[in-house]
């Protein structure tokens, strides 16, 4: 049975001049028909899930199956949703959680105080969360409350339903059809070998395909206009130098101590990535650590780090921005690098606007409009990797680069999405000599990850990553490689790993997830 909505929606794409695609159209009839009203939409990055949800939301209330519907997203996200589902399928949605009828609200702000209880307290038709895998963890608050609020359908929206082990799975799944896969205990018993290795994947895939809905990027190339990749090397200062091998020294020292004595080494992978990103960051995260230890073992780090004040990736930046006709979107790790970068830009004459996670959410509208209309850079920091679109700018900078390659796909996809018109290109800056220079060349040149879009690069890290993380694995290589000669040499064999997990995967190896070879 075809959409009872789809005309008066393909109307209003028309007049707008967009596109509405028939897996689109495909994927909302599957939640509405097939799986009663509720599942999972886990497209990958730049497919257009918020679409899908759209049409579900309209077709469930064209057909009177819903009336009050909570929609709850990321706070950067609240005002595009509003302005798309306006837009694009007549439907206006309101901001007060008491209101009733179709609410667009923060996650984070709706599962506290009055607001919960302003949730909790009514019965909704339909629950729709956005980048629904900080649902993961059962354990969590925001899990919990998720799975309090009363309701008749729901959809999660989410392009990674899985990261790290199956048990994510069953979270997921259990708030959306939570008789699909039983208790825990049942489904570790009929699926789990452990809860990386599924007992059986076929049985596993078919199941979830009775619940969500996945499209891959590489099914619809031709959609896309094309990715050029340049990469923008930078030979730092005599004191960025210096700086960057005594911060290389000392964390390799830190780290030695930690494996043996069990420590953590989160906060030396920050410094590591710090150091190739800016002193400004280095600095930040140096005060932050005061007077213990680390100071005493290392205090020539902080005189290094004062000393180090006119960087040579600033100025590249900005020579580049120079270069460049029309919007620039800048990404950074680091909070203290972006408010560098910002007043650095601002110094040359550059309209920028900055877009970080301790924006309310007011300002963050604010300085995606600004972007939009004003600006000709936006500085955003990882909190902008998720969600936004931002198809009318087609440059992209990646100031320093996460360790984890699948948030640089997530990146990328925010300006190389449907509906971008235009080739998209993207400038890696990276520092001579450094971590940074080896990863990029592992990223770039072993998978080709910045070339063509890695449908199975999801899969690829879950199969890499059964005895350390990614960015543990990059930082191990780092510190334990006794030159660069062996340092490039253990990147490439970590490279081949990566190749081979992708063969497998597109040979129809089964994949941890058990997600391999379903396609929608």
């Amino acid at each position: 049975m075809a959409l009872v909505c789809l005309d008066e929606v393909a109307e209003r794409f028309r007049r707008r001049g967009a596109s509405l695609f028939p897996y689109q159209v495909e994927a909302a009839r599957r939640v509405v028909e097939d799986m009663g009203g509720s599942g999972i939409l886990a497209d990958e990055v730049g497919l257009g899930k918020t679409v899908e949800a759209g049409l579900v939301i309209l077709e469930l209330a064209r057909r009177e199956r819903v009336r009050d519907v909570l929609v709850l997203v990321p706070a950067s996200l609240t005002y595009q949703w509003r302005r798309e589902l306006a837009e694009k399928f007549g439907l206006a949605a309101r901001a007060r959680l008491e209101a009733g009828g179709l609410v667009v609200a923060s996650l984070d702000t709706a599962k506290r105080g009055a607001a919960a209880e302003a949730c909790l307290g009514r019965a909704w038709d339909l629950l729709l969360v956005d980048e629904a895998h900080r649902l993961k963890n059962p354990r969590t608050q925001v899990h919990r409350f998720t799975a309090a609020l009363r309701r008749r359908h729901t959809v999660l929206i989410s392009a990674t339903p899985l990261q790290n082990d199956l048990t994510e799975l069953h979270a997921l799944v259990s708030l959306v059809r939570p008789e699909l896969f039983g208790g825990f205990e049942e489904f570790q018993r009929r699926f789990l070998l452990d809860r990386r290795t599924p007992r059986d994947p076929a049985a596993l895939r078919a199941l979830l395909e009775r619940v969500m809905v996945r499209h891959r990027r590489g099914d619809f190339l031709p959609a896309f206009p094309r990715r050029h990749v340049r990469m923008v090397p930078v030979d730092p200062t005599p004191e960025e130098r210096e700086l960057y091998e005594a911060v290389t020294e000392a964390v390799r020292a830190e780290y030695w101590r930690r494996v043996v004595d069990g420590g953590s080494v989160l906060p030396l992978i920050a410094l590591q990535r710090e150091a190739c990103s800016s002193p400004a960051a280095l600095r930040a995260t140096l005060e932050r650590m005061g007077d213990g230890d680390w100071r005493r073992r290392h205090g020539h780090l902080w005189t290094l780090a004062a000393a180090a004040r006119n960087p040579a990736k600033a100025l590249a930046l900005t020579q580049l921005v120079r270069r460049i006709e029309g919007k620039v979107l800048v990404y950074t790790e680091f909070r203290a690098t972006q408010e560098d970068i910002v007043a650095r830009l601002r110094a040359d004459g550059v309209p920028v606007a900055a877009f970080h996670g301790g924006l309310t959410a007011a300002a963050k509208d604010e300085a995606l409009h600004a972007f939009a209309q004003r600006a000709r850079v936006l500085v955003s920091t990882e909190c902008g990797g998720e969600g936004l679109n931002l198809q009318f700018c087609r440059h992209l900078v990646n100031y320093d680069l996460p360790w984890n390659p699948m948030r640089v796909e997530q990146r990328i996809g925010r300006v190389h999405r449907l509906g971008q018109a235009e080739d998209v290109w993207v400038y890696n800056l990276y520092v001579r000599d450094t971590i940074e220079e080896a990863l990029l060349d592992l990223l770039h040149e072993k998978i080709d990850l910045f070339r063509q879009v890695v449908g199975e690069l999801d899969v690829i890290l879950r199969q890499l990553e059964r005895k350390r993380s990614f960015e543990r694995t990059i930082l191990h290589i780092a510190l334990s490689a006794r030159d660069r000669r062996e340092l490039e040499a253990r990147f490439a064999q970590l490279g081949e790993q990566m190749v081979e997990a992708g063969r497998r995967a597109g040979a129809g190896v089964p994949e941890p997830a058990g997600l391999g070879g379903g396609r929608s």
